[in-house]
């Protein structure tokens, strides 16, 4: 018996079907192929059936364009005379991409064909560009067609609009919309919207991309082409619009309005605040026992105006005298000065010279009841103490000096300080000094706006920051503090008598160099062992571990200044010998000793001493022409609220982690009474830790000159900077010694 055996026909591997649930559906089934798998994955709305095991995509003419494609690239694949029939007739309609472009100084469409022909509608007035380049250089996909630049005409919107195969791209569909309404598509248009995080301006491109590109290098512009409504930014915005020709939304047009009616209101409280001029209080400055200068005066005007500001003059320009002077003028008395305790006998002697009718009294810790005077002087740490006594008082006016010393919410003598602050009266004087009120972060303007009774101009301190958050943070920060609470002029801008300073750095050798190396292989292995980022650690964990890394950091500060120490003491030695007076700074007790040790008649400024020695030690090397021309002086003792302008060089032998603290330093030479070039020298051990901080420094400056000045740098926290370059074992090595530790001999 003969059996005969029919072969099943071959499935088909693509085919159409019915769906209840999915509708009409394009089935794709295949042995596994990984590049096979690939094209599949470019089909829009493709999935996978697990169960089937097969692809299916949803019947649509993008899908038919991605599935005859795939067919072209495999030819061994076959599809059924039904899915065969539905693919040939997707090829005699048009299906392409629509986007617009700037051609020739004026806006068009662009058309770029996937399948089949362009309407002849549309071919009138168009012009033919090269196919862009076909990415990834595939040479099995089919060639890219020719580009075709249509006019924006109302007539080719209405044809566009009714190829249902077209996909507009958002700019296209912008244009289409304005010239079906009979408008002209601009090149770009300027809308308001509004979300959780408040108002914005955001652009929408409709031909240029070159505005969308320009509007995003505005300053202060955010993702997806996005500014904050913020009135720091009107004069660029302005600019950018007349220039580009940006239509204004109908919705933008009074968000606009109210934008420029802000800054124009803001611009004259701006100019006030850098104002280097103005006119004496005569009945005032005739009970001063001295007399102000122009840019004074302007501040006393100003922070009368404002009632409750910033003091923020560059160091050495006499922030004392006007807070002294605006007292006066407003006759803010009883008032409560409260400063650093260095700096209390310096309030002290000032207050007697300028106001030498005014009852004056020095706060100490040991009186359980303050005095009663005119001015009354504390430091910070008695506060606490001393604050519902001196409510009691009713003070007229406070003065915090350093008022960065309230930079910390959380910190007792902060808390204190603000509940004395709300004791006085809503229309009272408060007045924050500072030359630097930020030394790390901007945050920490927070507690000190809070303190004046400023925060609320800015919403809160949630609301602060951010607001204050993204690019050019800085900037914006400070034109807003000038716009309402802040004056601050710089020595070039008030002083031009008064000589640039400037920094040198003069690398040393040490003689120590196996010790510190030693150290150093130790502490990167230690650092290595530990997290890098510690904000995701155990608040406790996080804060043992900064301890413990600023303690590995200060053993290798105090190695390196140890193996310089030599050849720094002859470097003095030398610039002694020129008969120029000079003031070293120092940090650690040890190197400070060994500076007095080597210059034993040395006048010092440190920790130890007393304060009616310490302005002893100030009077004789400003005062007397026979004292020792060298002063030593604890970084930390003496960088603030003392005027040693005998010298025109001053000389770091180790350097602190915050650059406000060198700045300070600097500026006890570099202020009123200087008639000399300033010349900082600072003399860094040459590959070692010292030139680490040396650059990072120089990049944290950048955070403070932002918000006080207005320019910026990039600025990170600097232990936290240190210990990346230490770990990434990129301790910097480009310095050269030249001297030499044997120059100490």
């Amino acid at each position: 018996m003969v059996i005969r055996m029919r072969l099943l026909p071959t499935a088909p591997n693509v085919e159409l079907r019915s769906d209840p649930e999915r509708g009409r559906i394009v089935v794709l089934s295949f042995p596994y192929d990984a590049n096979l798998v690939e094209v599949v994955r470019t089909i829009p709305h493709r999935r996978f059936d697990w169960d089937a095991r097969e692809w299916w995509a949803p019947v649509e003419d993008w899908v038919a364009h991605h599935v005859a494609d795939l067919l072209r690239r495999f030819p061994e694949l076959t599809a059924s005379e039904e899915a065969a029939a539905w693919l040939e007739e997707i090829e005699r309609r048009w299906l392409g991409r629509v986007s617009t472009s700037r051609y020739d100084g004026r806006g068009w469409f662009v058309l770029e064909t996937a399948a089949g022909e362009v309407p002849e509608e549309l071919l009138e007035g168009s012009v033919e560009l090269p196919a862009e380049p076909q990415a990834g250089g595939d040479e099995v996909a089919a060639p890219r067609r020719p580009r075709l630049l249509v006019p924006l005409a109302e007539a080719n919107a209405h044809v566009l609009r009714a190829q249902s195969s077209a996909r507009l791209d958002p700019g296209a569909e912008r244009c289409i919309a304005a010239l079906e309404l009979g408008d002209e598509p601009p090149p770009a248009r300027l809308v308001a919207t509004h979300g959780v995080d408040g108002a914005r301006l955001r652009i929408e491109v409709m031909w240029d991309p070159d505005v969308g590109i320009a509007f995003g290098e505005l300053p202060g512009a955010e993702g997806e082409r996005a500014v904050p409504v913020d009135p720091w930014l009107c004069e660029p915005l302005d600019a950018f619009l007349a220039l580009h020709g940006v239509e204004v939304s109908p919705l933008a047009v009074p968000v606009l309005e109210a934008l420029r009616a802000d800054a124009a209101e803001a611009a004259a409280a701006i100019r006030s605040s850098r104002a280097t001029e103005a006119e004496p209080l005569d009945a005032v400055a005739a009970r001063l026992g001295g007399t102000l200068e122009p840019f004074q005066w302007a501040g006393v005007r100003y922070v009368l105006r404002a009632r409750r500001a910033f003091l923020a003059d560059e160091q050495g320009l006499g922030k004392t005298v006007e807070a002294l002077a605006a007292l006066e003028a407003d006759e803010a008395f009883p008032a409560v000065v409260v400063c650093p305790a260095s700096l209390k006998l310096n309030w002290e002697r000032e207050a007697a010279r300028w106001l030498p009718h005014r009852s004056v009294a020095v706060v100490e810790g040991r009186v359980a009841v303050p005095p009663r005077a005119d001015l009354l002087i504390l430091n910070y740490e008695l506060v606490p103490t001393q604050r519902e006594a001196l409510a009691l008082r009713r003070p007229r006016a406070l003065v915090l000096d350093e008022s960065h010393y309230v930079k910390n919410p959380q910190a007792k003598r902060t808390r204190a300080v603000r509940r004395l602050a709300e004791a006085l009266p809503r229309d009272a004087l408060r007045l924050a000094l500072t030359g630097t009120p930020v030394l790390n972060h901007a945050d920490e303007l927070i507690s000190q706006l809070r303190v004046l009774g400023r925060l609320e101009d800015f919403g809160s301190g949630a609301r602060f920051k951010q607001q204050f958050r993204g690019t050019l943070t800085e900037e914006r920060l400070h034109w807003h503090l000038r716009r309402r609470c802040f004056v601050r002029r710089r020595k070039a801008e008030v002083l031009p008598q008064l000589p640039d300073k400037r920094q040198v750095v003069v690398p040393v050798a040490l003689d120590n160099q196996r010790e510190y190396r030693l150290a150093e292989d130790d502490v990167i292995a230690w650092l290595r062992e530990q997290p890098l980022d510690l904000s995701e650690l155990n608040a406790k964990i996080a804060a043992t571990l900064r301890a413990q890394r600023l303690a590995q950091l200060g053993t290798l500060q105090r190695l390196a200044a140890k193996g310089k120490l030599h050849a720094a003491l002859a470097w003095i030695h030398d610039f002694l010998a020129s008969g120029e007076p000079l003031v070293v700074f120092a940090r650690h007790v040890e190197v400070q000793r060994a500076v007095l040790e080597r210059f034993p008649h040395a006048l010092h400024l440190l920790g130890s001493d007393s304060t009616s020695a310490r302005e002893a030690s100030v009077r004789a090397f400003q005062d007397d022409p026979d004292a020792p021309a060298l002063i030593v002086c604890a970084t930390r003792v003496a960088a603030q609220g003392i005027t040693l302008t005998r010298a025109s060089n001053v000389a770091f032998l180790e350097l602190e982690w915050t650059p406000a603290m060198h700045d300070q330093a600097e500026d006890r030479c570099h202020r009123i009474g200087q008639h000399d070039n300033v010349t900082a020298w600072y003399l860094l051990a040459a590959g070692t830790i010292d030139e680490t901080m040396a650059r990072l420094i120089a990049r944290k400056r950048g955070l403070v000159s932002a918000v006080t000045d207005g320019r910026r740098l990039d600025g990170d926290a600097l232990v936290a900077e240190v210990v990346r370059e230490l770990r990434d074992g990129r301790p910097f090595r480009h310095l050269k010694p030249v001297t030499e530790p044997a120059a100490a001999s």
